[in-house]
């Protein structure tokens, strides 16, 4: 949201430079679909890019391909940083070296929008009980329009 929260925010992977920070624990998933969204990218429609967890593997997910790994045995409660930057027609994910990208893809997506949080991916549905949970703790966030 813009403007105090009376706005969606709407930006550009092709104008400006777009940053979220977080700084976050995935403590908890899921017991049948142990699944996990903590951060992404969302454009007018669909994700864009998202920070996912499937059991161990830590990794980013685009269009349901899997576009780069960030940690292969990541163990529930370790904290990690990881930083989204969105500009010049491409979308760069940082993983601990906030120096070099994990990942960078080119994207020329429009009305996009950061969340950050716990987004299961599982439900009754998918076997899992209705008190199924994923946690995310999210201890430092930042974001940044230029």
């Amino acid at each position: 949201m813009t403007a105090a929260g009376s706005e969606n925010a709407a930006w550009s992977t092709s104008s400006g430079t777009h940053t979220m920070t977080i700084t976050q624990t995935i403590t908890h998933l899921p017991v049948v679909k142990a699944h996990v969204v903590a951060g992404q990218i969302h454009d007018a429609s669909d994700d864009v890019v998202m920070i996912r967890l499937e059991g161990t593997n830590l990794f980013v997910e685009g269009g349901g391909d899997e576009l780069g790994t960030l940690n292969p045995t990541y163990s529930l409660g370790t904290r990690f940083t990881v930083k989204l930057v969105a500009g010049g027609g491409r979308i760069r994910v940082y993983y601990e070296d906030l120096a070099t990208p994990k990942v960078d893809i080119a994207s020329t997506s429009t009305g996009c929008y950061f969340k950050a949080g716990a987004y299961t991916q599982s439900n009754p549905m998918q076997g899992d009980a209705p008190s199924a949970y994923g946690e995310v703790v999210i201890h430092a966030l930042a974001v940044t329009h230029l």
